[in-house]
């Protein structure tokens, strides 16, 4: 073997080095899917909402980071309007994918970040500081009709992605969170020394999906 390499010309061998290099590139390189252009497409469509934009070197964050910290600190309809239309806008972009592809688009990771945490925020904006009444409007909180109907736009774009089971794992862990009961504010210049118990540890799991935003029936938005 050695003696046939040795005595190919050098432009063979040259030759023959990079074909062998490119077919051991191209074999470790999976070919470019049709989600892979739906991938790219979504970050286009996204760029400044949901992911950085670049100029001359100047990373700008994305808008959404602005806008759930507003609607954080607001907690109010006006407050959080960018961000529930953010929230809808990604949630869109993402539904309008092939079924095929709706999974690889969903676990991009800025994608994943934005619309399971919208969920939680929305569903923990809704209870508010303690367990509301249950079955009764006040399950909603200051969520009107529209802002619950993002909510079942990020519900369905979520199961579409991702499965009922995996829909019923989120919102488990997020209604593992929920406050059970409302703490006395600490008098000013105190720190505060009660920790509230979450809604788990006084209200059964049926309890608290009847009192929480999850239990919306959805079909009505």
């Amino acid at each position: 073997m050695e003696k046939f390499l040795n005595s190919l010309p050098k432009p063979v061998l040259v030759l023959g080095a990079l074909i062998i290099g490119i077919a051991v590139v191209i074999g470790f390189q999976p070919p470019h899917t049709v989600c892979d252009t739906e991938e790219e497409a979504l970050h286009d469509v996204l760029k400044g909402k949901l992911f950085a934009t670049q100029v001359k070197k100047i990373t700008t964050p994305p808008s959404i980071l602005r806008e759930k910290e507003a609607c954080q600190l607001g907690n109010s309809a006006g407050s959080c309007y960018e961000y529930f239309s953010t929230l809808k806008t990604i949630s869109d972009a993402v539904s309008k994918s092939s079924s095929k592809c709706a999974k690889q688009l969903y676990d991009v990771k800025e994608v994943t970040v934005a619309l399971n945490n919208g969920i939680e925020l929305m569903a923990r904006l809704a209870w508010g500081v303690k367990p509301p009444e249950p079955g009764s409007m006040e399950r909603f909180g200051w969520l009107t009709d529209a802002e619950i109907a993002t909510f079942c736009r990020l519900k369905s774009t979520f199961i579409r992605a991702n499965g009922e089971e995996a829909w019923t794992d989120l919102r488990n862990a997020v209604s593992a969170k929920l406050p059970g009961e409302e703490v006395p504010q600490a008098p000013e210049g105190t720190v505060a020394t009660v920790t509230p118990r979450k809604a788990s540890a006084v209200l059964t799991e049926v309890d608290i999906w009847n009192r929480s935003l999850f239990s919306v029936r959805c079909e009505v938005f």
